[in-house]
């Protein structure tokens, strides 16, 4: 069976924002192929942190989704691995996956030796991997990058050919250098070069905001996927937006914005630990306000909001005013 259906598509990982409620949501719109828990530290789940419950949580769907470790040595990430594997098989949870964050910029991981740090040695980087793909036998692995710390192309995929022979199952790259940030279009050319020299699939992620997009990614660049993250946030519905221009350009999905954003709000409530709801709720609102045609009045409401409570009624009180956003037509 493969790894990852024909063109497919996969839910980001991302800091503060790929939790279970975030899951559960897209799910409940469908077609989403992959999903990932948002960045786990190895060091700090071998260490019991008391919240990696919450960061390893791949419900509800953990069939299909992958737990991203990072670290800034390979023991913490086989060791991880091999304890996720006993984990999952004492509770009999599938593990979905494991993936590697090659790609986290913040200076407070890349300085540590984490994230992208690690595309500085190719050796390094897949000797870890292939001690994880030792660890977690039957477990399908990916790794997570980006383009690196300069331009060269050949320098690029010659560290993606290290990792496939690592044993990794799948690479997702991002297509910008280490210190770049979302202003520009990313260099999905360099992107191409990696699927053409690969054997493996190559995931794009980045850019992607239409079907316009999704198309231009798949039948131009050559991925084997997609990777959306903050606008599968703005829009959790974008998955099945996709899916059905894909079978009939004439698709047409109509959102009940209201209800969506009020049910975050009580999944947040329900699955999350307490310290945890206003940061997670305030995350997914600077996106998910997007679709409203005051959104900056409430984004900054909700932004400045203490408890979810409060939250609930400035979400329903902006409706009250403006009915005409309570439903959306996606075309």
């Amino acid at each position: 069976m493969p790894t990852l259906p024909a063109r497919a598509l996969l839910l980001a990982p991302m800091v503060e924002l790929s939790h279970r409620p975030l899951r559960q949501l897209i799910s409940s719109f469908g077609s989403c192929d992959r999903y990932y828990t948002e960045m786990t530290s190895a060091a700090g789940y071998l260490a019991h942190s008391p919240f990696d419950r919450w960061f390893t949580d791949s419900e509800p769907e953990p069939a299909r989704t992958a737990v991203q470790l990072y670290a800034s040595e390979p023991g913490p990430m086989i060791e991880a691995a091999a304890r996720l594997v006993q984990e999952r098989g004492l509770s009999g949870t599938p593990l979905g996956g494991l993936d590697a964050n090659f790609g986290c910029s913040a200076p407070q991981i890349e300085k540590a030796g984490g994230g992208v740090s690690w595309m500085k040695d190719a050796a390094r980087a897949a000797t870890m991997l292939a001690g994880i793909k030792s660890a977690a036998p039957g477990v399908p692995l990916s790794a997570k990058l980006r383009l690196g710390y300069d331009e060269s192309r050949e320098a690029l995929v010659d560290f993606c050919l290290a990792l496939q022979e690592a044993g990794v199952d799948y690479l997702v790259i991002h297509p910008r250098l280490w210190n770049a940030k979302f202003r520009r279009i990313g260099r999905w050319d360099s992107v191409r070069a990696v699927a053409e020299a690969l054997d493996i699939p190559v995931v794009g992620n980045g850019d992607v905001r239409d079907y316009p997009g999704y198309r231009t990614a798949i039948d131009e660049y050559g991925v084997a996927g997609v990777m959306i993250g903050r606008e599968a946030v703005r829009r959790p519905w974008i998955f099945s937006l996709l899916r059905g221009k894909e079978a009939d350009p004439a698709f047409e999905l109509s959102v009940q914005v209201e209800d969506v954003g009020l049910g975050m709000i009580e999944s947040i409530r329900a699955l999350l630990p307490r310290s945890f709801h206003v940061s997670r709720a305030r995350r997914f609102f600077f996106y998910y306000c997007d679709n409203l045609s005051f959104g900056h009045h409430i984004r900054y409401a909700i932004q400045n909001c203490d408890d979810l409570d409060g939250m609930v009624r400035l979400f329903s009180a902006y409706f009250s005013e403006v009915p005409s956003d309570r439903v959306l037509l996606e075309r």
